[in-house]
């Protein structure tokens, strides 16, 4: 590639700020080893000093590196230049050192409205909702690797008293640092539910797969076949009162990290990832993605019975007759043909197949997309050949747990809307979003909410046309 324009014209479309150029050609400055866009509004080098080049990759050939501030490589990516340059600011915060929201603002050199403006659009929760759970995730890996003390641990990570450490572990967390670190010896988590906890209506999302292989619903108990570090295991959740009790099946094995990734697993599955309004998740990442494939444009009965034929063929056996799901280098293993007789379609066996090399790989990281920008997760996983806008934002609502997630296409919602306002149609995407604007930013609950609201005849959650 070669730059089209004159130099004259690239240095006034410089130095005027003119964003319509943008992409067109990229700057370079050699005195301080930056490449920026046209538009940069960072303070102008000296005519002397600037090269031009086509594009970014030019750029970096020349040994220059990207502009923090207007962020050329994601202009070029198709990343909105708010959302990179918030994000690679976020990145370089030293959350342990931020003692408050306010000094986060100042951290990023932002307005208190700013601030919470861009977390709401980028991450669907606000800053302190967002420091906090930064910090107790930081806490409890050391609680579980470490012999320090809670003290220690509470000051290491930011907190400034021991009563603030307790109170906001607990609200995370839903149990005390000091159980949490005794797990190995109880062989238990106990987990407090929120108060109005919607037991019932988790119950029976839990139990939307009454042959489930992978699990069981009981009337006061769930079991499920996970796969921790160590190896799958059967867990039982028991209910009683307020709490939940998460009971491994040989807790004997258990290491620290399997701890912390059961803690992890009972809380996605219980739906109290969230600080706010539970929404139950899929509680292996991988496994969530296989729901999504095996429930594109088929009933929800369908999809339970692809899954089943998959956990069949390549899941991991725990114990009582339960299998943990198929992780992503098991599916892997499997060809697209020998996938496609389980059932799926051909071009649904080529994306699980797809889906599932790139996980192994390590080129799909959804635990990163979960942390990230939803943005950045929209993206990622529509860039992905075979995943339509259905599949995206049913990955975004039930697997990386974002809280205020409408699925407009979805036919079930749809039908679901229109028999709660008693329309004579079934409603647009557009008017699915209208609909759905008086509970943002909790979007993601109301919806589990109308999914069930359906009679039993009706299909829950399939994307039937």
């Amino acid at each position: 590639m070669t730059v089209t324009f004159t130099r004259e014209f690239m240095l006034e479309r410089m130095f005027a700020g003119d964003a319509a150029f943008d992409g067109l050609f990229y700057t370079g400055v050699t005195s301080t080893g930056i490449y920026c866009l046209p538009s940069c509004r960072a303070r102008k080098p000296l005519a002397g000093n600037v090269v031009f080049h086509p594009c970014a990759a030019s750029a970096r050939a020349a040994g220059l590196r990207a502009c923090r501030r207007c962020q050329p490589d994601a202009f070029q990516a198709g990343v909105p230049v708010e959302e990179a340059t918030f994000t690679a600011a976020l990145a370089r915060v030293d959350v342990p050192g931020v003692v408050s929201v306010q000094a986060l603002a100042r951290a990023l050199n932002l307005s208190g409205s700013a601030l919470h403006r861009l977390f709401r659009e980028q991450f669907q929760c606000s800053p302190a909702d967002w420091l906090t759970r930064r910090r107790v995730e930081l806490a409890a890996a050391r609680l579980l690797t470490s012999a320090d003390t809670a003290a220690q641990v509470a000051f290491a990570v930011g907190f400034g008293s021991l009563s603030a450490f307790g109170a906001q572990f607990r609200r995370v967390m839903h149990l005390t640092p000091q159980a949490l670190r005794a797990a190995a010896r109880a062989g238990t988590l106990r987990l407090t539910l929120p108060a109005a906890y919607p037991l019932e209506l988790v119950r029976r999302d839990l139990g939307r797969d009454p042959l489930g292989v992978t699990g069981l619903v009981g009337e006061d108990a769930v079991s499920f076949a996970w796969t921790l570090p160590g190896g799958p295991q059967v867990v039982t959740v028991q209910f009683g009162g307020q709490d939940a009790t998460v009971r491994p099946s040989r807790p004997e094995a258990l290491s620290g990290p399997d701890w912390l990734a059961l803690h992890a697993l009972a809380e996605r599955a219980l739906g109290l990832r969230g600080l706010s309004r539970p929404v139950p998740l899929v509680p292996e990442f991988f496994d969530g993605l296989v729901w999504a494939v095996v429930g594109q444009q088929v009933t929800f009965q369908q999809a339970c019975t692809l899954r089943r034929r998959l956990v069949d063929r390549c899941g991991l056996p725990a114990g009582n007759g339960l299998s943990a799901p198929p992780t992503a280098q098991a599916v892997a293993a499997l060809t697209p043909a020998e996938l496609g007789r389980l059932g799926l379609t051909g071009a649904r066996a080529a994306l699980l197949h797809r889906l599932a090399g790139r996980v192994s790989r390590g080129e799909l990281d959804l635990a990163a997309l979960a942390r990230g920008t939803v943005g950045a997760a929209r993206r990622t996983l529509l860039a992905v050949p075979g995943i339509g806008p259905w599949t995206a934002e049913y990955v975004l609502l039930r697997v990386l747990g974002f809280p205020d997630i409408v699925p407009d296409t979805d036919a079930a919602l749809a039908a679901a809307l229109r028999r709660a306002h008693g329309l004579p149609a079934r409603p647009t995407p557009a008017e699915v979003q209208r609909l759905l604007e008086p509970f943002a930013p909790h979007r993601s609950h109301a919806v589990l909410r109308l999914w069930h609201a359906l009679p039993p005849t009706q299909d829950p959650h399939g994307d039937t046309p």
